[in-house]
C-alpha cells in the first residue's frame, strides 16, 4: 500500500518482474507498506521487499484478509503473527513484528466485553418508536466501549419523504456540538502551548474590542461554564430584515468581494456583517457573574480570540491541527464545499429568515451570517468520526499514537467547575457539558458517571464519552426537520433513554461476571 493509494495484491507466486520493479520505483518516492495477499513463500520472489517501510503478509486474498490488513494500517487492531514457515533466508521461520495495541477506533463485538448483543437490542426499538412518532426522520447510534464499536446502526431516511436512507456516510450539522468540537478543542490546545489562561479576562486577549465595554473584566472559564452573565442569544438576522424581506444593503443574491460570506442558498451577507455581529453582543449589557445561564455569545468572542492566537481562521485551524492528523474525513465546516448533498442531510425548511430548506448550511442563523464559521455551531460530521474526537477525549488527549491534547488539561476542562452540591449548582465543565448532579434535567441518564462529559445539539443531536466505563455514545439526528418547533425528541427522551439501555447492558454483564 503506497502514500497514493496503490494496494498490490499477488496470488502464491504469480509476481511479475513488472510487478517488482513498480514496488521498487514507488518505494524511492514514497514510504510503501507492502500487502502480500497470498502464500508466503512468494516473500522469495519479491526482490528489494525488505526495502520496503513495512511488508505485511495476508495468506488469502479474501475478503477477510482484505479487511485485517486494512484496520491493521489503520491502527484498529494490532499485529502479532509469526511467519509459520522460512520463506527466504530473510524471512526465517517464526519472524515477524509485534505492533503497540490498537491506537483507533475499530469495529468490533458486545460479545467481546462479555455485553449480550441481545441486551442492546432494545435500542432498535426505542430508535423505531421514534420515527414512527416522527420525531425524527432517522438516525444513527454508535456505541463504543475501550475502543470497539459494539453498537453502530443507521435508521430511517434524510427525510420524511424517504428518499435518501440514513447510511454510515450520512453527514449532519452537529449544531451546539461545535462548541467542543471545534472551540473547546482550540481553546484546549492554547492553553496547552501557554497563549490561554481560562481564569485571565477577555481584556488580556482582545482589550482592542472589549476595554470600553461590560465585557472588559469577563473571565473565560465563567465563559466556557455558562455563567459569565450573558443573555443567552440575540436573533442577530431580525434587524436585517424589513418587512420579513432581506434589506438589499446587506444581502445579494450572488457571491462576490463585497458578499462573500454564503447565508444560504444564493443568499450572501456583507463581508462586514461579522463586525456588526460583534458590535451587537459588546452593546448587550453583561449581568453579574455567577448564575448559571446557557449561552451562545462567549463563543462568539472565543471564535475572535482563537484566530488572533492561532492566526488562522477557526476552520481551517481546527482542519489542519486536529480533523486531518486524527483521518476525520467528513467532520469539518461548510461541508458543501467537500461532500455531495445526497450525503448531508438537510435540517430545517426555514420559513422566517433564508425561505429556503436549509441543507449543506449551518442552521443556526448567527454562525450561518458568519459565512458558516461559528464559533457556537457549524461544524458537520459524521458519526464515526465524531466518535474518534470523543473517544481522543476519552483517551486523554491522545488518539493514533499522538498526544493531541495533555492529560492535565483535558482533566481540568472536562471536570465540573463550579459544583458545590447544592440543587441549583452549576453542572457544567469549561465547554463540556456534565451530567446533572441533583434532581431531574440534563442530557444524561442518572446511571452515568459523574467523571462522563459531552455535549447535544439543537439539531438533534448528542456525543458523550465516559472514561470510567471507557464508553463513547453518540446519536445523530435531525429532529428539526422540517420545523424546529418538533421537540418530540426532547419530551420523549430518546437519546436518554437509548443511554439507559447502554448501561443497563454494561451493568448487567458485570453482573454475570460476579456471578
Amino acid at each position: 500500500w503506497s502514500s497514493d493509494g496503490v494496494l498490490f495484491r499477488s496470488k502464491n507466486f504469480g509476481i511479475t518482474q513488472e510487478t517488482i520493479n513498480l514496488i521498487n520505483d514507488l518505494r524511492r518516492t514514497n514510504n510503501v507498506i507492502l500487502n502480500l495477499f497470498g502464500n508466503p513463500y512468494g516473500l522469495d520472489k519479491l526482490y528489494g521487499a525488505e526495502n520496503v517501510e513495512a511488508l505485511i503478509v495476508g495468506y488469502h486474498d479474501r475478503i477477510p484478509a482484505h479487511r485485517a490488513v486494512a484496520k491493521l494500517i489503520f491502527g484498529g487492531i494490532k499485529a502479532s503473527g509469526k511467519l509459520p514457515v522460512t520463506a527466504s533466508p530473510l524471512f526465517q521461520l517464526h519472524s515477524g513484528l509485534e505492533t503497540a495495541e490498537a491506537i483507533r477506533l475499530k469495529s468490533g463485538s458486545s460479545e467481546d466485553f462479555g455485553i449480550k448483543s441481545e441486551d442492546l437490542a432494545a435500542i432498535d426499538e426505542v430508535v423505531l418508536e421514534g420515527i414512527k412518532e416522527k420525531a425524527f426522520p432517522g438516525c444513527r447510534v454508535l456505541v463504543t466501549k475501550n475502543g470497539s464499536m459494539i453498537y453502530d446502526k443507521s435508521f430511517g431516511f434524510h427525510t420524511y419523504e424517504s428518499k435518501i436512507p440514513v447510511s454510515n456516510e450520512s453527514i449532519y450539522d452537529l449544531a451546539s456540538i461545535t462548541k467542543i468540537a471545534a472551540s473547546t478543542l482550540s481553546i484546549m490546545y492554547l492553553v496547552d502551548q501557554g497563549k490561554l489562561d481560562l481564569d485571565y479576562s477577555l481584556c488580556d486577549y482582545i482589550p482592542e474590542l472589549v476595554d470600553t465595554t461590560t465585557y472588559k473584566n469577563v473571565v473565560l472559564r465563567d465563559m466556557l461554564a455558562h455563567q459569565a452573565g450573558f443573555v443567552a442569544w440575540i436573533p442577530f438576522y431580525q434587524k436585517t430584515l424589513h418587512k420579513g424581506e432581506p434589506k438589499f444593503e446587506l444581502y445579494s443574491t450572488a457571491k462576490s468581494e463585497a458578499y462573500p460570506h454564503r447565508v444560504g442558498q444564493d443568499f450572501f451577507i456583507s463581508k462586514d456583517y461579522p463586525e456588526e455581529i460583534t458590535r451587537r453582543i459588546l452593546e448587550t449589557p453583561v449581568k453579574a457573574p455567577g448564575n448559571y445561564k446557557y449561552s451562545d455569545l462567549g463563543y462568539y468572542l472565543f471564535k475572535i480570540i482563537i484566530e488572533k492566537q492561532t492566526g488562522m481562521p477557526l476552520d481551517e485551524f481546527v482542519l489542519e491541527t486536529f480533523y486531518k492528523p486524527m483521518g476525520l474525513r467528513s467532520m469539518g465546516y461548510k461541508p458543501r464545499n467537500r461532500f455531495s448533498l445526497d450525503q448531508i442531510v438537510p435540517t430545517e425548511y426555514d420559513l422566517l429568515f433564508r425561505k429556503q430548506l436549509v441543507h449543506g448550511d449551518v442552521h443556526d442563523p448567527g454562525a450561518a451570517m458568519l459565512g458558516g464559521v461559528g464559533g457556537h455551531a457549524g461544524v458537520f460530521s459524521n458519526a464515526y468520526d465524531l466518535a474518534q474526537l470523543m473517544q481522543m477525549f476519552s483517551n486523554g488527549g491522545s488518539y493514533g499514537g499522538r498526544q493531541y491534547i495533555s492529560t492535565s488539561t483535558l482533566k481540568e476542562f472536562t471536570r465540573c467547575q463550579f459544583c458545590t452540591g447544592k440543587p441549583d449548582e452549576n453542572r457544567r465543565g469549561a465547554g463540556f457539558d456534565k451530567p446533572i448532579r441533583n434532581g431531574d434535567g440534563g442530557p444524561t441518564c442518572e446511571c452515568i458517571s459523574y467523571s462522563s462529559f459531552g455535549h447535544s445539539g439543537f439539531t438533534g443531536t448528542l456525543a458523550w464519552a465516559d472514561p470510567e466505563e471507557d464508553i463513547v455514545y453518540i446519536f445523530l439526528s435531525n429532529r428539526i426537520y422540517p420545523d424546529a418547533n418538533n421537540r418530540k425528541l426532547i419530551t420523549g427522551g430518546y437519546r436518554t433513554r437509548i443511554m439507559e439501555i447502554i448501561y443497563d447492558a454494561v451493568n448487567a454483564s458485570k453482573r454475570r461476571d460476579l456471578n
